[in-house]
């Protein structure tokens, strides 16, 4: 009887040792995202994480470090340069030449399957890659669509929706029209009366066929004496001209038209004094008659991350991109589009209108003009956008928003 409880024990022993060592062989990495500074966010951006564990227990994935925001990628870089980063880092795709300058970016190619990387188009597997590296992995996309206010068209008189440039044009003028504070088309920065992201008015720039460096072209013109034609007649807002003024202002009933983002709808729902009502008059269309354009946004590992936790790395980067992952962002209202063939059909299956039209938009988006420049030349745009509203001619903001660019790329 002795003999059988000291073997009884000596299993316990061994099997409580064999799960220590199990335990001691998991493979930790590192994964941020600014978007775990915000607590309403950790349960889908950790949550995407903790999916990621309970699929590969072999691996714990360390989530607990961030930053807000507007930190985020200076601290990114500190630490990157440093050497002390995360090991893999969510970054918008417009920061990659940053990273790349710095030099501390990793190769990710010899640890994703083929199969993966065919799972995307060339031109994207391009805008990741550094000569023979692959340095990022493309994650997924946000593109714009066109907010509608359903309420004011049919006080303006609109029957159906506009399926043109012109059209829209029409519209919004019409709109305008029922009051000094009914705002037909607000575009995002068209005052400059706060720093923004310059590139809001491309739609406004292709939808004359203009190209995003070349200002002073004939194209160029039409769309910039568009825009001041658009604040000059109060079309266009002049005042709470930012994003979160937007929504706010589209929210409260004031705004007939306007681009944003599907994970932006109830934060302008939350601006309306019933948002019951609010919901039953709104609509999101593609922008007619141009093109949205696509916030791309990539993984990157950072050089500090050991080789020998890469092949465990290379798995979470994979499943990531695939359809659970992406599902979770869905179903937390995120508006995210993968940018592999095969996830999309997997997800967006029997969707409503609204979720339908960013998924067709961000089919048809044009990816945003990046390069070393891109950063500091769109906050250029907004100087340019500040003199029309201050009353320059577009002839005059264009000239001067060509010069800033010129000198950028001579240097």
């Amino acid at each position: 009887m002795k003999k059988l409880a000291l073997l009884l024990v000596a299993v316990m022993l061994v099997s409580c040792c064999s799960f220590a060592m199990a335990e001691e062989k998991k493979t930790e990495i590192s994964y941020t995202s600014w978007a775990l500074a915000e607590e309403k966010l950790v349960p889908i951006y950790g949550g995407a994480a903790d999916a990621f564990m309970a699929d590969n227990p072999d691996v714990v994935v360390d989530y607990s470090r961030t930053n807000p925001y507007g930190d985020y990628l200076t601290q990114l870089k500190k630490d990157a340069s440093a050497g002390t980063a995360p090991y893999v880092a969510h970054i918008k795709a417009e920061w990659l030449p940053e990273l790349l300058e710095l030099g501390v970016v990793k190769d990710i190619k010899p640890y994703i399957s083929p199969e993966v990387i065919a799972d995307y188009t060339e031109a994207t597997i391009a805008a990741v890659s550094d000569g023979d590296r692959m340095v990022a992995m493309p994650w997924f996309g946000n593109s714009y669509a066109l907010y509608v206010n359903k309420a004011l068209m049919a006080q303006a008189g609109i029957e159906t929706m506009p399926a043109t440039w012109e059209e829209l044009i029409e519209d919004a003028k019409k709109i305008s029209a029922l009051g000094d504070d009914i705002y037909g088309l607000a575009i995002p920065n068209s005052n400059g009366v706060e720093a923004g992201e310059g590139y809001n008015i491309l739609p406004v720039l292709w939808a004359y066929g203009a190209e995003w460096n070349k200002f002073t072209s004939e194209e160029s013109i039409k769309a910039f004496s568009l825009i001041k034609e658009l604040i000059d007649e109060g079309v266009s807002t002049t005042v709470g001209n930012s994003f979160k003024d937007l929504r706010r202002l589209f929210g409260e009933g004031k705004i007939g038209f306007y681009w944003d983002l599907e994970a932006t709808i109830s934060t302008a729902a939350s601006a309306a004094s019933n948002e019951e009502e609010f919901y039953k008059n709104f609509a999101a269309i593609e922008i007619p008659g141009t093109k949205a354009y696509a916030i791309n946004h990539f993984l990157v590992v950072l050089d500090n991350t050991p080789d020998e936790v890469m092949p465990a790395v290379g798995r979470f980067l994979e499943y990531m991109t695939d359809a659970k992952v992406i599902d979770i962002y869905y179903k937390g209202g995120q508006g995210k589009v993968s940018g592999r063939a095969s996830v999309n059909p997997k997800v967006f299956v029997d969707v409503s209108a609204t979720t339908q039209a960013y998924v067709d938009a961000m089919t048809h988006a044009n990816p945003l003009p990046i390069d070393i420049h891109f950063m500091q030349l769109e906050s250029k745009v907004v100087d340019a956008l500040t003199m029309l509203a201050q009353g320059s001619s577009a002839e005059d903001a264009a000239a001067a928003l060509q010069e800033a660019f010129d000198e950028a790329y001579e240097d």
